[in-house]
């Protein structure tokens, strides 16, 4: 006999007990919005997002993934309420995702890295921890560096399918038109974009034409998801099928990402498809590169030329806050060696935020970019002095041995008979590793949106695909009336 309190609650009491509490949810909520007025407004998103991610998850996943690439928009809107948008789905995603294919299977799904990124993390607290960071700052700092890696564990949990390839291929296509017609507004009317986008910051231009930013405030970052699509494209054309459709999307996105005037994303976008065509390329286009790529060297080359020459002269010539960064980094690791100088205290945003008292040993103070508060402009404006610094040269060794494995993984067919797209997404996931190693000389790309979840959702969907062709039995559905072992036995008789 049922004795919960359903079971002697009559439906009238019930309708009234879920009334009362649905009013006061709404009284509640009302009540937040005297203290902040964005209050209830993340109150009942963070709501919407939870209830979605239980039972849409791989909806959610798409949702998290718009919501890193837009993190910056979203700032703009919310303000404060809006900083941690990224970080937030990314742990909500992770906690739904991980306790669902726990509870489902049993097991999680193991991601490529995990072990040498744990000893990553090791060498940072530890390093804290003896030079009495506070916690707080400490776990910001570790948080921020390790949301991708968290997202890729996260999405390989999840149960991926081709035809979900194919989806993500469709709004894949649709992303590159919205953000071209962005592109173009930007290009037509740079003054009145750059206000309703960027407020009162000045529109940067070379040889007169303004360089895109697209929705973002910045054009590093338009730049470098503008590349994230046209290897995406780059990578489709090569693998699944080449169209006059998909040329017409990669001319686009890639004379985007060169309309920002970017060097490191021109030079990394360029040398990643190199490498990729000729790897995956075949001889008709070749012939199509031979033909088209010089009638477009002459009209890009020359600003490419100068804008090389000004970034060199910039960051390698002239004493520069980048390469006083990277110097630091080097004194600060051998200051603390085998450690570092702890997570939250060199080269990461948290360090910026709190001025780490690392910056006013080296004398940061008086260059230019490196000060406090506001003239701290370029405080987080590299990738590896940071990792370099907080964790040392042992944390930083085991940091870079997980890209490697990564790289490894996406490498490495998932199975005997892997499927067209299923190669397409490992091969545009190599594509994505190569840019941002090449940009992360020069940016954060590991933690900054809009680039940090692709490589990272790539390596989780591929662990995701490769687990699935080794324990082929668990794509049973959980109602089949099968159990493991049994599907495990005529798994092995079928081979």
């Amino acid at each position: 006999m049922r004795t919960d309190a359903s079971s002697w609650l009559s439906p009238g009491v019930r309708t009234t007990a879920w009334s009362v509490a649905g009013v006061g949810a709404a009284a509640v909520i009302a009540a937040l919005g005297w203290i902040d007025p964005v209050i209830p407004f993340a109150v009942v998103a963070g709501l919407v997002l939870l209830v979605v991610a239980v039972f849409l998850p791989k909806l959610f996943a798409l949702l998290a993934v718009v919501t890193i690439v837009l993190t910056s928009p979203i700032q703009s809107a919310l303000g404060a309420a809006g900083s941690y948008a990224d970080e937030a789905v990314v742990l909500l995603a992770f906690a739904s995702f991980s306790t669902w294919r726990f509870v489902t299977d049993r097991r999680l799904v193991y991601l490529p890295g995990l072990p040498w990124f744990g000893l990553f993390i090791a060498m940072g607290v530890l390093s804290g921890v003896a030079n009495r960071v506070a916690f707080g700052t400490m776990s910001e700092a570790m948080l921020l560096i390790l949301k991708g890696l968290i997202f890729a564990f996260a999405l390989a949990q999840l149960r991926w399918t081709v035809r979900d390839l194919q989806l993500l291929a469709k709004i894949g296509a649709v992303a590159v038109i919205f953000f071209a017609l962005t592109g173009v507004i930007n290009l037509v009317a740079p003054g009145v974009w750059s206000s309703l986008i960027s407020g009162d910051a000045p529109v940067t231009a070379v040889m007169g034409v303004p360089a895109l930013s697209g929705p973002f405030q910045h054009p590093a970052a338009f730049s470098r998801f503008c590349a994230v699509l046209a290897i995406a494209l780059i990578s489709y054309g090569l693998i699944v099928r080449a169209s006059v459709g998909n040329a017409i999307l990669l001319l686009v996105t890639g004379g985007l990402a060169v309309l920002t005037f970017q060097v490191k994303t021109i030079i990394g976008l360029g040398a990643t498809a190199g490498l990729l065509l000729l790897r995956y390329g075949r001889p008709v286009m070749w012939v199509a590169v031979i033909c088209v790529v010089p009638l477009i060297g002459v009209v890009i080359v020359p600003p490419l030329y100068e804008l090389i020459a000004g970034d060199f002269e910039v960051y390698v010539v002239q004493d520069s806050a980048r390469s006083a960064l990277t110097l630091g980094s080097l004194s600060v690791a051998a200051h603390y060696f085998p450690l570092g100088a702890g997570f939250g205290r060199y080269g990461s945003y948290t360090a910026g935020s709190t001025y780490s008292p690392e910056y006013v040993e080296l004398g940061f103070t008086h260059i230019y970019g490196l000060g406090r508060g506001d003239a701290g402009m370029f405080l987080n404006d590299t990738q590896w002095p940071a990792i370099l610094g907080e964790s040392g040269w042992l944390g930083a060794a085991f940091f870079a041995a997980g890209i490697v494995a990564i790289f490894v993984s996406l490498c490495r067919p998932t199975s005997a008979a892997e499927p067209t797209l299923v190669k397409w997404l490992r091969v545009t996931g190599i594509g994505w590793l190569l840019v941002l190693l090449i940009e992360s000389v020069a940016a954060p790309v590991f933690v900054s949106a809009p680039s940090y979840p692709f490589v990272f959702a790539a390596a989780g969907m591929i662990a995701s695909f490769r687990d699935s062709a080794r324990f082929p039995e668990l794509r049973l559905p959980r109602s089949a009336a099968i159990p493991r072992q049994t599907a495990v036995r005529r798994a092995a008789l079928v081979e």
